[in-house]
């Protein structure tokens, strides 16, 4: 059984040594369910067009620009909890996030409201978002080196699951007092919660080893090989990922900005019951990160992808030729959980390929791929419902998107030996 690290909070060393990781792993999906709040943007976008006068295209910049912004601020973030761990940054991250949504406040007093969410909201608050997501997944392998897929996966479905609760506050609160106090609300009450839960946040001990499994690991692969950052960057492999990680996302993020209006104007649902579709993807989203997270584990992270893009290919086909409620709902279900899968394998594929301890760094940097999806889906899917009056089309891009995403992972192979030099063991960064 591994000791608890002595810098660890009052609270956290209490609890017996081997239970002591399942806290730090509650608290990052805890951080998570807050920062999900971005997946809620859908509730937004009516009354974005309806009292600011924006277009489907222009509802959504802030949205992408927040998530471009996430995917960039994930970079600088891994880099600084690699070197100095999770707590500080994860503590900056909070803050930003709540000044990002305080400023937003201010929307409707510039005479811009959107040029202003796209700064306020967009970059702001998404870098905030990136500084506040990175350190979890770092804490929750370092801590779980036995069950890497499974607790990542665990983390990051606080983050899926998010709209079932933010989604509702967000949309009563808009109908309460408006946008822009909507905007306030949420960011201190992120302040509150946010700031708190980061100065929690630790890295185990050097000396600290998780407790020896009670039965045989399932698990078929370790890490292939430890690698600097600029040494991934130079490698074949690191780019498919990439490549990877932008077309799956990018399915998904055409549903997931567009929920809302997507079961009213596609399926035909009543308003009241398209707000519920957002809580439909919250839960499948939410569902998708530990299950493919833990097939990730079991049966390789390649394999796991193959699965998810033939999965993905078939629910953007049925949102793509379904005129009713219920096939419309499957269909933006099955892409919010194989959309949550990706934010689970992506993790374990950055381990498998390029090792543990540059994990921060290296999935920083791979997570850009995450933001390009983003800006990809709102780039195809904006436009193409303003120009046809409908998100078909769009669905049938995600679906050309997934073909090619499928044909990658066929080809994919891990880094070559000679790119992935094992490097000297040092000391783990502690906070």
């Amino acid at each position: 059984m591994g000791r608890i690290p002595l810098s660890a909070p009052a609270s956290v060393r209490t609890v017996q040594p081997g239970k002591a990781r399942w806290v730090y792993l509650l608290l990052s999906f805890v951080m998570n369910i807050m920062l999900g709040s971005a997946y809620s943007w859908s509730v937004f976008t009516l009354p974005l067009k309806e009292v600011y006068g924006a277009t489907t295209f222009t509802a959504m910049l802030p949205f992408a620009v927040a998530l471009a912004t996430f995917s960039l601020g994930m970079v600088f973030a891994g880099r600084f909890v690699d070197r100095h761990g999770p707590r500080k940054v994860a503590m900056l991250g909070g803050a930003l996030v709540s000044v990002g949504y305080m400023l937003s406040f201010f929307m409707d007093k510039t005479g811009l409201p959107i040029p202003t969410l796209i700064l306020t909201y967009g970059v702001v608050m998404g870098l905030g978002i990136g500084f506040s997501y990175n350190p979890p997944i770092p804490t929750a392998t370092r801590w779980f080196p036995d069950r890497k897929g499974l607790a990542t996966g665990f983390v990051v479905m606080g983050y899926g699951l998010s709209p079932l609760f933010t989604a509702p506050l967000a949309s009563a609160l808009i109908e309460w007092y408006g946008v822009p106090t909507t905007f306030l609300v949420m960011g201190v009450l992120f302040l509150a919660v946010l700031v708190p839960l980061g100065s929690l946040l630790r890295f185990p001990p050097p000396d600290w080893k998780a407790p020896e499994p009670k039965g045989k690991s399932k698990r078929t692969w370790t890490p292939l090989a430890e690698m600097e950052t600029k040494a991934v960057a130079r490698t074949p492999a690191f780019w498919s990922v990439w490549l990877l990680y932008a077309v799956g996302t990018a399915g998904g993020f055409m549903v997931i900005g567009n929920a809302k209006p997507i079961a009213g104007e596609v399926g035909g649902a009543a308003a009241a019951l398209a707000i519920v579709a957002v809580q439909v993807l919250a839960v499948f989203n939410s569902i998708g990160r530990p299950l493919f997270g833990r097939s990730a584990d079991v049966y390789g992270p390649r394999r796991t992808l193959l699965v998810m893009y033939l999965v993905l290919l078939g629910s953007l086909g049925l949102l793509a030729v379904s005129t009713s409620v219920v096939p419309v709902f499957a269909g933006i279900a099955i892409t919010g959980m194989v959309f949550g899968g990706f934010l689970a394998v992506m993790p374990a594929i950055a381990v498998y390929f390029f090792g543990q301890k540059h994990l921060g760094s290296n999935y920083g940097l791979l997570f850009t791929g995450y933001g390009t999806g983003a800006l990809i889906a709102t780039f195809a899917a904006g436009p193409l419902r303003d120009a046809f009056g409908s998100y078909v089309p769009a669905f049938y891009v995600g679906i050309a998107l997934s073909a090619l995403g499928f044909a990658i992972s066929v080809l994919l192979r891990p880094p070559r030996p000679a790119a992935a030099r094992m490097e000297s063991a040092k000391a783990p960064t502690r906070a």
